[in-house]
């Protein structure tokens, strides 16, 4: 929708993990379904079979969603992660490296 700010939201859920934004996105999308179908029950009389009382989803929809948003994903398993990934990147890209730690097996994240 043309109302939500997708900047405020990026900045608002740092360090969610991919399913933690789902869940977002499919609250607020519960949540926009509840209220069409609300809007349907309490206007059938008025209401042209084509009409869509909530053609798309909200800011409103998305900041009730937030309202239940937590992250899933502690700082230190992001640090584990981050430690993780420089780990492979360097075997990319370092074949001493690469060496040493398959021969020493020294990659682990404990």
């Amino acid at each position: 929708a043309a109302d939500v700010d997708l900047e405020f939201l990026a900045k608002a859920t740092k360090g969610f993990s991919g399913a933690d934004l789902t869940e977002i996105c499919q609250r607020a999308c519960k949540l926009a379904i509840r209220e069409c179908i609300e809007k349907e029950i309490n206007n059938s009389d008025s209401m042209q079979d084509d009409q869509d009382p909530v053609p798309e989803i909200t800011r409103a929809h998305f900041e009730e969603s937030m309202a239940f948003a937590r992250k899933s994903v502690s700082e230190n398993d992001i640090r584990k992660y981050e430690m993780f990934f420089q780990i492979l990147a360097n075997l990319i890209t370092d074949p001493l490296l690469n060496h040493l730690l398959l021969s020493t097996k020294i990659c682990t994240l404990n």
